[in-house]
């Protein structure tokens, strides 16, 4: 075997979110709370954890966006809709205090991973809506990059 193929099998590749790509996230997020007049703050980070996109509309909150990269680093770690998990260990009371109390993970809705086919290759998180729309607003983010293929 060469140095190559020996390399080969000792080396993953990623796929990851570009920073166009979660530009377009974020316009299309940003667009939707602007109809929805939800103040909010919305982060996109790529599959390794780093935020690739970040904005924060007018008279929003600053922890909004503290809790925006939280969803989002959620749902990238877990690969699921914040909610959807948040929903499934309800019941498992023991989990969601041991999940909940660690940092940069957050249990409600408005975190999605980002995907392409079955990879995930980021997340978006929104927060800050006080009539539940963080979900909505991150959802409009994440088609607007599968529509656009």
């Amino acid at each position: 075997m060469s140095d190559l193929e020996k390399i080969g099998t000792a080396v993953l590749t990623t796929r990851s979110i570009s920073l166009a790509g979660a530009q377009r996230v974020i316009g299309a997020a940003l667009a939707n709370a602007e109809e929805s007049d939800c103040r909010v703050s919305l982060v996109v980070i790529d599959a390794g954890g780093n935020m690739t996109a970040m904005a924060r509309r007018d008279g929003t909150a600053d922890t909004a966006t503290t809790v925006a990269l939280n969803k989002a680093n959620t749902a990238l770690t877990l690969r699921t809709a914040t909610d959807v998990f948040g929903k499934a260990i309800e019941d498992n009371t023991m989990l969601v205090s041991s999940l909940g109390s660690q940092p940069g993970i957050a249990l409600i809705a408005g975190g999605l991973p980002i995907t392409e086919g079955d990879e995930v290759i980021g997340a978006i998180g929104v927060s800050g809506s006080r009539d539940g729309k963080d979900l909505t607003i991150a959802r409009a983010g994440a088609d607007a990059l599968r529509s656009a293929d």
